[in-house]
């Protein structure tokens, strides 16, 4: 199914463009080390790697295709690692945690590979597109700022459909996890309300009042 989403990707416009957006930050930050964590068939890393050829960029995946992986080997500073290896000046995750059962902390594991000032970029979709996105998690699409706020990681540029977050101390789950309490009990409520009110009562809820 991943590799049948890769070819998908290379030939549909609009997911193309998104991995250009998220190409030119990543061009504009001149980072020296990336991975793109759950980079699956590998698309946006060898645009990266094509476009910065002076970044080492490691696409985390334990089970790559070998199809994938022969492709990276024509970008030359591109390759697949089955884990983190280093200290990397990005991390990028798109279309990961709304697959897990527990996002935060996998945020707090793969974060803990970022360098201090470091900038990981997410794109998340906690909606119920498609049906491995974890309706456990939905809640989080009023809330993951928040939740990243408490993490130490800063929200910051809007880069297409995703944002990137500042790494500004030690990155740990405890303080988020009061946030994702507060997000799941009301998250039904919020939902029911009116368009115009979702966002100023999931406000609300978030900051605890």
């Amino acid at each position: 199914m991943w590799l049948l989403n890769g070819f998908f990707i290379e030939q549909h416009a609009e997911s193309l463009s998104h991995r250009r957006d998220f190409t030119d930050y990543v061009e504009s930050l001149k980072p020296k080390l990336v991975a793109d964590f759950g980079g699956g068939y590998g698309s946006l890393a060898r645009m990266i790697g094509a476009r910065c050829q002076d970044t080492e960029v490691h696409i985390v995946e334990p089970h790559p295709h070998a199809v994938a992986v022969s492709l990276a080997e024509h970008t030359p500073n591109v390759r697949y690692e089955r884990e983190f290896s280093g200290e990397y000046d990005v991390l990028i995750a798109t279309d990961v945690f709304e697959h897990v059962p527990d996002p935060l902390a996998l945020v707090e594991s793969t974060a803990a590979h970022l360098r201090m000032g470091g900038e990981y970029m997410i794109a998340n979709c906690f909606w119920p597109v498609i049906r491995c996105h974890l309706p456990s998690t939905f809640h989080f699409r009023w809330s993951w700022n928040a939740a990243m706020t408490a993490m130490n990681l800063q929200p910051g540029k809007a880069v297409t459909y995703g944002r990137a977050y500042k790494r500004i101390g030690p990155v740990s789950a405890i303080a988020a996890r009061a946030i994702e309490r507060r997000s799941k009990r009301w998250f039904g409520l919020i939902e029911r309300m009116p368009g115009l009110v979702h966002g100023r009562l999931a406000k609300l809820v978030i900051s605890g009042l």
